[in-house]
């Protein structure tokens, strides 16, 4: 199963400006960096970085968070990457949501949140796969563990998988740089 979900992954992968038809079922999506795109030690060209879980929309949860320069805060794709190329693009964490938001600072977005939008369009492709039958969250995700197991995406920080990334220390310390930068704002 594993090699068909791969192939599938590998056959719709795209450049998300590029995929017309972007289906609305559940699903699970992998990201891939672009032939030219360059991560430093957490990926460069072609490299699968992260694979994640639609349970009801692969079109809303790809589309809608992750390429959405509003929606950080929901995205651990682009919280890790926004710390990945914090320098780079010069970004800025700050608090997410309002002064009673108890994740306001665990959930960090960016001032500059469209720089971090522009990059992911230009730098990422993404697959998907599509179960063939109805399966169950619970099922995704189990399904998700064995890919992360055995793909080893280089932005994984799922405390079910994390121990197969080992640059999960790394990418935290990025993130824990944001989430005290983010706690420094008024």
């Amino acid at each position: 199963m594993i090699e068909e979900i791969v192939k599938s992954f590998e056959d719709t992968k795209q450049f998300i400006n590029d995929h017309i038809n972007y289906p609305v079922k559940p699903g699970i999506y992998a990201f891939y960096l672009s032939e030219a795109a360059n991560l430093s030690v957490f990926g460069i060209g072609r490299q699968l970085i992260y694979i994640g879980i639609a349970k009801h929309s692969l079109n809303d949860r790809d589309f809608k968070q992750h390429f959405n320069s509003k929606k950080t805060g929901s995205s651990t794709l682009r919280r890790s990457i926004g710390a990945i190329l914090k320098e780079e693009l010069k970004l800025k964490a700050i608090p997410r949501g309002g002064v009673n938001d108890t994740k306001r600072f665990l959930n960090y977005k960016f001032i500059n949140e469209q720089e971090l939008t522009d990059w992911m369009i230009s730098n990422l492709q993404i697959g998907y796969w599509l179960p063939i039958r109805f399966l169950s969250y619970e099922e995704l995700r189990l399904i998700e563990s064995e890919l992360t197991k055995v793909l080893k995406p280089t932005l994984d920080l799922d405390k079910r998988t994390r121990k197969y990334n080992l640059l999960a220390d790394k990418l935290d310390l990025l993130r824990q740089f944001c989430r005290i930068e983010a706690s420094q704002q008024k």
